[in-house]
């Protein structure tokens, strides 16, 4: 039996036009404190693909993502773009989330 060898995993590439991570997010969507859970969560799927893997909280969190970790390990690229659009500290995404 032949194994094929994983190319890529089930991520988005860049943050959607309505991922919370987003600079341009509606201001006081989440609330800090749901927020801030979401920050320290190993890794949190995308809201609209619920099958893929959310780009902003990757870039956000970066080796702190384990999405992030295990395509270290395996060696894989995720390919993601749109970091210039979330914020630049998880600081400033659980400020601008506050209601």
């Amino acid at each position: 039996m032949r194994v094929e060898m994983l190319k890529q995993l089930p991520n988005m590439k860049a943050p959607c036009k309505d991922c919370p991570f987003r600079k341009d997010s509606s201001k006081g969507w989440l609330g800090a404190e749901r927020m801030a859970e979401i920050l320290e969560a190993d890794s949190f799927v995308c809201h609209k693909r619920n099958d893929r893997q959310c780009a902003g909280h990757m870039l956000i969190n970066g080796d702190s993502n384990a999405f992030v970790r295990l395509a270290a390990c395996l060696r894989l690229e995720l390919n993601l773009t749109g970091a210039e659009l979330v914020f630049a500290s998880k600081a400033a995404c659980i400020e601008h989330h506050k209601n």
